[in-house]
Protein backbone atom coordinates (compact mmCIF):
# COMPACT_ATOMS: atom_id res chain seq x y z
CA UNK A 1 0.00 0.00 0.00
CA UNK A 2 1.34 3.44 -0.93
CA UNK A 3 2.03 5.85 1.97
CA UNK A 4 -0.36 8.75 2.42
CA UNK A 5 0.67 12.29 1.54
CA UNK A 6 0.93 13.07 5.27
CA UNK A 7 3.30 10.16 5.78
CA UNK A 8 5.45 11.24 2.81
CA UNK A 9 5.47 14.80 4.17
CA UNK A 10 6.73 13.56 7.55
CA UNK A 11 9.23 11.15 5.97
CA UNK A 12 10.81 13.86 3.80
CA UNK A 13 11.05 16.19 6.80
CA UNK A 14 12.65 13.52 8.99
CA UNK A 15 15.08 12.43 6.26
CA UNK A 16 16.10 16.06 5.65
CA UNK A 17 16.77 16.63 9.36
CA UNK A 18 18.82 13.44 9.72
CA UNK A 19 20.87 14.21 6.59
CA UNK A 20 21.55 17.77 7.78
CA UNK A 21 22.93 16.53 11.11
CA UNK A 22 24.95 13.71 9.55
CA UNK A 23 26.51 16.07 7.00
CA UNK A 24 27.45 18.52 9.74
CA UNK A 25 28.91 15.71 11.84
CA UNK A 26 31.05 14.30 9.04
CA UNK A 27 32.13 17.77 7.88
CA UNK A 28 34.92 17.51 10.48
CA UNK A 29 36.73 15.22 8.05
CA UNK A 30 36.33 17.83 5.29
CA UNK A 31 37.89 20.60 7.40
CA UNK A 32 40.74 18.37 8.55
CA UNK A 33 41.62 17.44 4.98
CA UNK A 34 42.12 21.10 4.04
CA UNK A 35 43.57 21.95 7.45
CA UNK A 36 46.88 23.26 6.08
CA UNK A 37 45.10 26.60 6.18
CA UNK A 38 44.42 28.03 9.63
CA UNK A 39 40.96 27.96 11.19
CA UNK A 40 40.73 31.77 10.86
CA UNK A 41 41.49 31.60 7.12
CA UNK A 42 39.01 28.76 6.58
CA UNK A 43 36.29 30.73 8.38
CA UNK A 44 37.05 33.65 6.04
CA UNK A 45 36.57 31.42 2.98
CA UNK A 46 33.44 29.97 4.55
CA UNK A 47 31.99 33.46 5.16
CA UNK A 48 32.67 34.89 1.69
CA UNK A 49 31.66 31.77 -0.21
CA UNK A 50 28.52 31.32 1.93
CA UNK A 51 27.60 34.93 1.15
CA UNK A 52 28.10 34.32 -2.57
CA UNK A 53 26.14 31.05 -2.49
CA UNK A 54 23.17 32.49 -0.61
CA UNK A 55 23.14 35.61 -2.79
CA UNK A 56 22.93 33.43 -5.91
CA UNK A 57 20.09 31.42 -4.32
CA UNK A 58 18.18 34.62 -3.49
CA UNK A 59 18.71 35.91 -7.02
CA UNK A 60 17.47 32.63 -8.49
CA UNK A 61 14.37 32.77 -6.26
CA UNK A 62 13.93 36.53 -6.86
CA UNK A 63 14.10 37.07 -3.12
CA UNK A 64 16.59 39.97 -2.90
CA UNK A 65 13.85 42.60 -3.08
CA UNK A 66 11.78 40.86 -0.39
CA UNK A 67 14.87 40.65 1.82
CA UNK A 68 15.49 44.41 1.77
CA UNK A 69 11.77 45.08 2.23
CA UNK A 70 11.81 43.06 5.49
CA UNK A 71 15.05 44.51 6.86
CA UNK A 72 14.93 46.80 9.91
CA UNK A 73 17.23 47.87 12.76
CA UNK A 74 16.00 45.17 15.15
CA UNK A 75 16.62 42.36 12.66
CA UNK A 76 20.03 43.80 11.83
CA UNK A 77 20.99 43.85 15.52
CA UNK A 78 19.71 40.31 16.19
CA UNK A 79 21.48 38.83 13.17
CA UNK A 80 24.68 40.78 13.86
CA UNK A 81 24.87 39.12 17.29
CA UNK A 82 23.98 35.78 15.72
CA UNK A 83 26.71 36.28 13.12
CA UNK A 84 29.36 36.83 15.79
CA UNK A 85 28.30 33.67 17.64
CA UNK A 86 28.24 31.75 14.37
CA UNK A 87 31.78 32.91 13.54
CA UNK A 88 33.00 31.76 16.96
CA UNK A 89 31.23 28.41 16.54
CA UNK A 90 32.61 27.89 13.04
CA UNK A 91 36.13 28.84 14.10
CA UNK A 92 36.30 26.56 17.13
CA UNK A 93 34.57 23.69 15.29
CA UNK A 94 37.07 23.92 12.43
CA UNK A 95 40.00 24.16 14.88
CA UNK A 96 38.74 21.07 16.74
CA UNK A 97 38.34 19.22 13.42
CA UNK A 98 41.87 20.08 12.30
CA UNK A 99 43.49 19.21 15.63
CA UNK A 100 41.62 15.97 16.29
CA UNK A 101 39.42 17.23 19.15
CA UNK A 102 36.12 16.02 17.66
CA UNK A 103 34.93 14.44 20.91
CA UNK A 104 34.89 17.95 22.37
CA UNK A 105 32.65 19.05 19.48
CA UNK A 106 30.30 16.20 20.28
CA UNK A 107 30.00 17.35 23.90
CA UNK A 108 29.62 20.96 22.76
CA UNK A 109 26.54 20.17 20.70
CA UNK A 110 25.12 18.32 23.70
CA UNK A 111 25.75 21.33 25.97
CA UNK A 112 23.93 23.68 23.55
CA UNK A 113 20.41 22.30 24.23
CA UNK A 114 20.95 22.85 27.97
CA UNK A 115 21.39 26.55 27.23
CA UNK A 116 18.31 26.54 25.00
CA UNK A 117 16.23 24.93 27.76
CA UNK A 118 17.44 27.49 30.32
CA UNK A 119 16.71 30.42 27.98
CA UNK A 120 13.29 28.97 27.17
CA UNK A 121 12.38 28.83 30.86
CA UNK A 122 13.82 32.25 31.81
CA UNK A 123 13.00 34.41 28.77
CA UNK A 124 10.12 32.63 27.05
CA UNK A 125 8.42 31.49 30.29
CA UNK A 126 8.13 27.92 29.09
CA UNK A 127 6.55 25.62 31.71
CA UNK A 128 8.92 24.07 34.25
CA UNK A 129 8.28 20.38 34.90
CA UNK A 130 9.87 17.93 37.29
CA UNK A 131 11.35 15.94 34.40
CA UNK A 132 12.88 19.06 32.90
CA UNK A 133 14.38 20.17 36.22
CA UNK A 134 15.82 16.73 36.98
CA UNK A 135 17.24 16.38 33.47
CA UNK A 136 18.88 19.81 33.47
CA UNK A 137 20.37 19.29 36.96
CA UNK A 138 21.83 15.93 35.94
CA UNK A 139 23.29 17.36 32.72
CA UNK A 140 24.77 20.42 34.45
CA UNK A 141 26.39 18.26 37.16
CA UNK A 142 27.87 16.02 34.44
CA UNK A 143 29.28 18.96 32.49
CA UNK A 144 30.69 20.51 35.69
CA UNK A 145 32.31 17.17 36.56
CA UNK A 146 34.11 17.23 33.22
CA UNK A 147 35.05 20.85 33.80
CA UNK A 148 36.50 20.40 37.30
CA UNK A 149 37.67 16.81 37.67
CA UNK A 150 38.55 15.59 34.18
CA UNK A 151 41.61 16.59 32.15
CA UNK A 152 41.07 14.37 29.10
CA UNK A 153 39.07 16.93 27.12
CA UNK A 154 39.90 20.49 26.16
CA UNK A 155 37.24 22.19 28.25
CA UNK A 156 37.25 25.55 26.49
CA UNK A 157 36.52 23.84 23.16
CA UNK A 158 33.26 22.12 24.10
CA UNK A 159 32.08 24.98 26.31
CA UNK A 160 32.69 27.53 23.54
CA UNK A 161 30.96 25.36 20.93
CA UNK A 162 28.04 24.67 23.28
CA UNK A 163 27.55 28.27 24.40
CA UNK A 164 27.96 29.79 20.92
CA UNK A 165 25.60 27.29 19.23
CA UNK A 166 23.09 27.50 22.09
CA UNK A 167 23.12 31.30 21.93
CA UNK A 168 22.86 31.26 18.14
CA UNK A 169 19.86 28.91 18.26
CA UNK A 170 18.11 31.19 20.77
CA UNK A 171 18.71 34.29 18.67
CA UNK A 172 17.26 32.54 15.62
CA UNK A 173 13.96 32.29 17.52
CA UNK A 174 13.83 36.09 17.64
CA UNK A 175 13.81 36.65 13.88
CA UNK A 176 11.10 36.66 11.25
CA UNK A 177 13.54 36.06 8.37
CA UNK A 178 13.67 32.67 6.69
CA UNK A 179 16.84 30.60 6.69
CA UNK A 180 18.32 32.01 3.45
CA UNK A 181 17.51 35.64 4.24
CA UNK A 182 18.87 35.21 7.76
CA UNK A 183 22.05 33.54 6.56
CA UNK A 184 22.50 36.21 3.88
CA UNK A 185 22.31 38.95 6.51
CA UNK A 186 24.65 37.10 8.88
CA UNK A 187 27.14 36.36 6.09
CA UNK A 188 27.01 40.04 5.03
CA UNK A 189 27.83 41.18 8.56
CA UNK A 190 30.70 38.71 8.87
CA UNK A 191 32.01 39.59 5.40
CA UNK A 192 32.07 43.28 6.41
CA UNK A 193 34.11 42.60 9.56
CA UNK A 194 36.41 40.11 7.83
CA UNK A 195 37.10 42.68 5.09
CA UNK A 196 38.19 45.18 7.76
CA UNK A 197 40.40 42.53 9.35
CA UNK A 198 42.00 41.66 6.00
CA UNK A 199 42.63 45.33 5.24
CA UNK A 200 44.16 46.23 8.61
CA UNK A 201 45.99 43.04 9.64
CA UNK A 202 48.53 40.53 8.35
CA UNK A 203 45.85 37.88 7.80
CA UNK A 204 46.06 36.37 4.34
CA UNK A 205 43.71 34.10 2.39
CA UNK A 206 46.45 32.96 0.03
CA UNK A 207 46.38 29.24 -0.76
CA UNK A 208 49.81 27.54 -0.45
CA UNK A 209 51.49 26.66 -3.75
CA UNK A 210 51.79 22.99 -2.76
CA UNK A 211 48.12 22.72 -1.80
CA UNK A 212 47.17 20.83 -4.96
CA UNK A 213 44.17 21.15 -7.27
CA UNK A 214 41.91 18.78 -5.31
CA UNK A 215 42.22 20.59 -1.99
CA UNK A 216 41.98 23.98 -3.71
CA UNK A 217 38.66 22.94 -5.21
CA UNK A 218 37.51 21.77 -1.78
CA UNK A 219 38.38 25.15 -0.26
CA UNK A 220 36.19 26.89 -2.84
CA UNK A 221 33.34 24.49 -2.04
CA UNK A 222 33.11 25.81 1.56
CA UNK A 223 29.98 27.78 0.70
CA UNK A 224 28.11 24.73 -0.54
CA UNK A 225 29.30 22.69 2.46
CA UNK A 226 27.83 25.37 4.73
CA UNK A 227 24.57 26.02 2.86
CA UNK A 228 23.38 22.47 2.07
CA UNK A 229 22.89 21.38 5.73
CA UNK A 230 21.12 24.67 6.53
CA UNK A 231 18.79 24.22 3.57
CA UNK A 232 17.99 20.68 4.76
CA UNK A 233 17.35 22.04 8.27
CA UNK A 234 14.94 24.59 6.82
CA UNK A 235 13.04 21.91 4.90
CA UNK A 236 12.89 19.72 8.00
CA UNK A 237 11.71 22.56 10.26
CA UNK A 238 8.79 23.34 7.96
CA UNK A 239 7.58 19.73 7.93
CA UNK A 240 8.14 18.54 11.51
CA UNK A 241 6.82 19.52 14.93
CA UNK A 242 9.16 21.02 17.54
CA UNK A 243 9.12 17.71 19.42
CA UNK A 244 10.20 15.78 16.32
CA UNK A 245 12.91 18.35 15.66
CA UNK A 246 14.05 17.91 19.25
CA UNK A 247 14.58 14.20 18.69
CA UNK A 248 16.88 14.99 15.76
CA UNK A 249 19.26 17.01 17.96
CA UNK A 250 20.85 13.73 19.06
CA UNK A 251 22.02 12.88 15.53
CA UNK A 252 24.78 15.52 15.32
CA UNK A 253 26.62 14.75 18.60
CA UNK A 254 26.27 10.99 18.06
CA UNK A 255 27.68 11.40 14.52
CA UNK A 256 30.52 13.49 15.93
CA UNK A 257 31.20 10.82 18.57
CA UNK A 258 31.38 8.18 15.81
CA UNK A 259 33.80 10.35 13.80
CA UNK A 260 35.96 10.94 16.90
CA UNK A 261 36.12 7.27 17.87
CA UNK A 262 36.30 5.55 14.47
CA UNK A 263 37.90 8.01 12.04
CA UNK A 264 40.07 10.17 14.30
CA UNK A 265 40.81 7.38 16.82
CA UNK A 266 40.54 9.93 19.61
CA UNK A 267 41.07 8.19 22.95
CA UNK A 268 38.68 8.62 25.86
CA UNK A 269 38.04 6.92 29.18
CA UNK A 270 35.01 5.01 30.40
CA UNK A 271 34.19 7.98 32.63
CA UNK A 272 33.94 10.32 29.64
CA UNK A 273 31.70 7.82 27.83
CA UNK A 274 29.46 7.57 30.90
CA UNK A 275 29.11 11.36 31.07
CA UNK A 276 28.20 11.41 27.37
CA UNK A 277 25.51 8.79 27.93
CA UNK A 278 24.18 10.66 31.00
CA UNK A 279 23.85 13.92 29.03
CA UNK A 280 22.15 12.12 26.13
CA UNK A 281 19.77 10.45 28.62
CA UNK A 282 18.96 13.84 30.18
CA UNK A 283 18.12 15.32 26.79
CA UNK A 284 16.03 12.26 25.94
CA UNK A 285 14.09 12.77 29.17
CA UNK A 286 13.26 16.36 28.20
CA UNK A 287 12.35 15.56 24.59
CA UNK A 288 10.31 12.43 25.30
CA UNK A 289 8.42 13.86 28.29
CA UNK A 290 5.45 15.08 26.15
CA UNK A 291 5.11 11.62 24.57
CA UNK A 292 5.08 9.95 27.98
CA UNK A 293 2.52 12.41 29.37
CA UNK A 294 0.21 11.98 26.38
CA UNK A 295 0.49 8.20 26.63
CA UNK A 296 -0.46 8.19 30.32
CA UNK A 297 -3.26 10.68 29.72
CA UNK A 298 -4.80 8.45 27.03
CA UNK A 299 -4.51 5.41 29.26
CA UNK A 300 -6.18 7.19 32.18
CA UNK A 301 -8.91 8.34 29.82
CA UNK A 302 -9.52 4.78 28.62
CA UNK A 303 -9.67 3.37 32.12
CA UNK A 304 -11.89 6.24 33.24
CA UNK A 305 -14.25 5.55 30.39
Amino acid sequence: MLPSSKQRYFFIGSLSGVLANVLLGFSSVFWRYIGSLSAVELVAYRVYLSLLTVFLILCACKGVGRFFAQLNIRLLFVHALAALLLAVNWGVFIWASIHGRVLESSFGYLVAPIISIAVGVVLYKEPVTICKVVAVVIMVISVLWLLVLNDELVVKVYLTIGMSWGGYSCLKKMTSLNVFNGLFLESSVLAFFYTLILLYSDLSMAIPEDFGLERTILVFSCGVVSIVPLALFSLSAKRLTMTSMGLLQFVLPVTQFFVAAVIYRQEFSTAVLCVLLVVISGLALVVLEPFVKNRFSRKRGQYGA
